[in-house]
């Protein structure tokens, strides 16, 4: 692994945990929604391909748009989900931000697969 990818992923790894972090006192609940966020990410974040059905690129774009929205119904779920989750939208937004931005997808999309298998 190289440097920049071992940096990049352990800057994935820290946020991962910031998010986790706050949700000490766990509950069911918070799991779901925490996982719902992730599944989010995971969503925005799958690769394009040629041959993929018009319905995928559709659930990658509203995923996205699910993270960023700034007004409306769909706003206000994505805001209501990160309360429930524990958690601040305006520092989920920037973490998934910067996931979406990340030259190391691929990786930070095993990692996410990793936490959301965990038992």
């Amino acid at each position: 692994m190289s440097n920049e990818r071992q940096v990049e992923g352990e800057k994935f790894l820290l946020n991962v945990e910031y998010l986790l972090g706050q949700n000490q006192e766990t509950s069911p609940e918070k799991v779901l929604f925490l996982s719902v966020i992730l599944q989010a990410l995971l969503d925005a974040t799958k690769p394009e391909t040629q041959s993929e059905p018009e319905e995928e690129k559709l659930a990658r774009r509203s995923a996205q748009a699910w993270f960023f929205a700034s007004i409306g119904v769909t706003s206000q779920d994505f805001v209501d989900v990160c309360d429930l989750a524990g958690i601040s939208p305006v520092d989920m937004r920037s973490f998934a931000f910067k996931v979406l931005r990340s030259k190391e997808v691929k990786y930070i999309r095993k990692r996410i697969n990793t936490v959301l298998s965990y038992d």
